[in-house]
């Protein structure tokens, strides 16, 4: 029997060293966002074999054990704060369980890592701090291979083609790779400080330890710095930027949810940080040059971020967790206090991602082993072998659980396969590639809403590709306008089941208004439902200046010029600098006979345009301005000079276009495609 239990905790020991080495490196480019998504699946088959092994091990030895853990009571509170926000606020429940940045299946696998991670880890001949040593020196070979371009030359099929990207890296974004080999040369520096003051005896091992650890040391550090010059020229010589989440708005959000009792308690909700944003910006934002960014999904800091979705409750989870560990922090070695406190620190300084909250979690487990190394917790063993129905039953409750979730995390990660195919799609031009493999991933995952927001504008090219014979004079056939007007309705459905599915996400609302926008010359109700839904998304991102020139031009469109211009005004209120609202602006005031409002409108916008870089927007503006002139001098003539109004800045000077497909007779859809009918998810 023991020989039993030792093989079953060997296979635990490798499982666990063999994760520790490979999730850092581990990606399969078979799902959008690879190095997340794939890591993501990677860390859950993880913790399902773990759970798999210890199964197999109650089942042969009829014995539950179990080892006392001083961050157990913290976990459970964490977790119950999850379930808890998940159940009473957030609006799309599934979606957040599955979010792999931070959603309650990656925090309920990052756990179960630790809580083995601990145990197995205790007294072991492999330092778990040289084994991330050991997975940062791939990862930082890797990155300044990239870093020379070696594929520029070769021609890659399209789903290789990250690989002509020379800032790729194994890990994620820039700022995931410059922290994760920060922490590696912290943990491996403090690990030689250590070697050197005696940790070992045999001096033909220290030097080898030493020379390889300090071989790390500097391919990281040359990594992170070759990272940063990149970056930084990027951005002085190509205008590119850093795109994070303001850290006062963070704050904002932080602070909003302290003003109703359920979200002070509960919080916002997981993975509804997005809809909170779009709240507490204010119009100082659209004077940033973020100001197109029209929300993000996380805090500006992971523990922000926390407070913002969990709550007081999750908040304390997380506070509780890291007092139980600090407080046993004297008791570990050198390296692993330093890598804990860096960890830690990159939660506080940077958004939530996955590779930061490993570094947590497995340094926290090196914490814990590190203290089970020094003093004997309780454990506990109970024996069933007597208890032959007790025995059988927990065994096939095991087999349920780990059955059930495999079967769920599959058709999660199948309709991931299926959304990646169709993206490749888009490079072979393949329409029905592209239709067919995003139906499957919303078969698969009709919970995703940015699933269900793409398939909407699948099945809308789809429709406008069946109407395009109108636009040449040709009449449709009934089966043409039965085909056009299926498609339409889907579209629409699937628009609207993304605004089901979360209400209070403006990107939902925006795109179900585009929709309705696109059929303006198609669809006898489309008007309506087009402003009605604009209306919507404005309601809940009041300071988005996108959305007020969106909902102006619609109105254009229709030629009612006095609610255009209305709209435009606030829009160039909102964003003063943005020459395409004061270009629409212009153009208003022209259609509505105030000239003199028009030529001031249009010398601003020359005034912003740079003509070294928008040569045939600055040309546009010049040819617009002297016919605009012209009439105005024709006015002067006649009447004195109207009202002027305020000036203001640009970028992109385009004037509202009509919907490709003009269908005659239009088409009349049913009432269910109206943005305030219900539709089935």
């Amino acid at each position: 029997m023991e020989k039993k239990s030792y093989i079953f905790n060997f296979i635990h020991y490798v499982l666990i060293i063999g994760f520790i080495f490979l999730f850092p490196l581990f990606f399969l480019p078979i799902t959008r966002e690879f190095l997340i998504y794939s890591k993501f699946y990677f860390l859950i088959l993880f913790a399902l074999l773990l759970l798999f092994v210890s199964l197999s091990k109650f089942i042969f030895t009829k014995k539950v054990t179990w080892a006392t853990n001083p961050s157990l009571q913290p976990f459970l509170l964490i977790i119950l704060a999850y379930v808890l926000s998940i159940i009473l606020v957030t609006p799309n429940k599934i979606q957040a369980i599955f979010r792999p940045q931070y959603g309650l299946v990656m925090i309920i696998s990052m756990i179960v890592f630790y809580l083995y991670s601990s145990y197995f880890l205790k007294k072991t001949k492999v330092q778990p701090a040289l084994v991330l040593s050991v997975s940062g020196l791939f990862v930082a070979i890797i990155s300044m291979i990239m870093m020379v371009d070696p594929f520029q030359k070769i021609n890659l099929p399209s789903y290789w083609s990250f690989l002509k990207n020379n800032s790729f890296n194994t890990i994620g974004s820039s700022f995931d790779l410059v922290s994760f080999l920060l922490f590696i040369i912290i943990g491996a520096s403090l690990y030689i400080w250590r070697i050197q003051k005696g940790a070992l005896k045999d001096s033909e091992n220290k030097r080898i330890y030493t020379t390889f650890l300090g071989v790390t040391i500097t391919a990281a550090a040359v990594t992170i710095a070759f990272t940063l010059y990149t970056v930084i020229q990027s951005m002085l010589t190509e205008g590119t930027q850093v795109i994070l989440p303001p850290l006062n708005l963070s704050w904002f959000a932080a602070l909003e949810i302290l003003k109703n009792p359920l979200t002070a308690v509960f919080g916002v909700g997981v993975d509804n940080f997005g809809s909170l944003f779009t709240q507490v910006r204010n119009p100082q934002y659209n004077l940033t040059s973020l100001w197109q960014v029209s929300s993000f999904a996380s805090s500006r800091s992971a523990i922000l971020h926390i407070f913002t979705e969990l709550g007081l409750l999750g908040l304390v989870g997380f506070g509780l967790l890291i007092y139980y560990v600090f407080k046993d922090l004297n008791k570990t070695q050198i390296e692993t206090k330093g890598m804990f406190i860096t960890s830690l620190a990159l939660l506080f300084l940077l958004p939530p991602s996955l590779i930061n909250f490993f570094l947590f979690f497995a340094s926290m487990a090196f914490v814990v082993a590190d203290v089970r190394g020094e003093q004997k917790l309780d454990e506990y063993e109970v024996d069933l072998s007597k208890l032959v129905p007790a025995h059988i039953g927990l065994s096939v409750l095991g087999f349920l659980f780990i059955g059930s979730s495999i079967y769920f995390v599959g058709r999660n990660f199948l309709s991931e396969l299926y959304f990646k195919r169709s993206i490749d799609a888009i490079s072979e031009n393949s329409l029905q590639k592209l239709y067919q493999n995003q139906q499957q991933a919303v078969q698969y995952n009709p919970y995703s809403e940015e699933f269900r927001r793409n398939f909407s504008q699948a099945n809308l090219l789809v429709a406008n590709n069946l109407a395009a014979k109108a636009q040449t004079g040709a009449q449709l056939t009934e089966q043409e306008r039965t085909a056009v007007t299926q498609s339409l309705q889907i579209s629409i459905n699937e628009a609207k089941a993304a605004v089901a599915l979360n209400p209070a996400r403006v990107t939902n609302w925006q795109n179900l208004a585009g929709i309705y926008r696109q059929i303006l010359n198609a669809v006898q109700q489309a008007p309506v439902w087009t402003i009605a839904s604009y209306q919507q998304a404005i309601s809940l991102d009041r300071y988005n200046p996108v959305l007020r020139l969106e909902l102006g031009s619609v109105f254009y469109l229709l030629q009612d010029y006095e609610s255009a211009q209305r709209l435009f005004e606030q829009a160039v209120s909102l964003k003063p600098d943005w020459a395409n609202s004061h270009y629409n602006l212009a153009w208003a005031y022209y259609q509505n006979g105030n000239y003199r409002g028009a030529v001031q409108q249009m010398q601003v916008v020359i005034g912003l345009v740079d003509p070294a870089r928008a040569e045939d927007d600055y040309k546009k503006a010049q040819d617009d301005l002297k016919t605009f002139q012209q009439k105005y001098d024709e006015q002067i003539a006649q009447q004195q000079a109207t009202e002027t109004t305020e000036e203001a800045p640009t970028q992109e000077l385009n004037l509202p276009t009509p919907p490709p497909a003009a269908v005659e007779p239009k088409l009349e859809l049913p009432k269910e495609s109206s943005p305030g009918a219900t539709v089935e998810r």
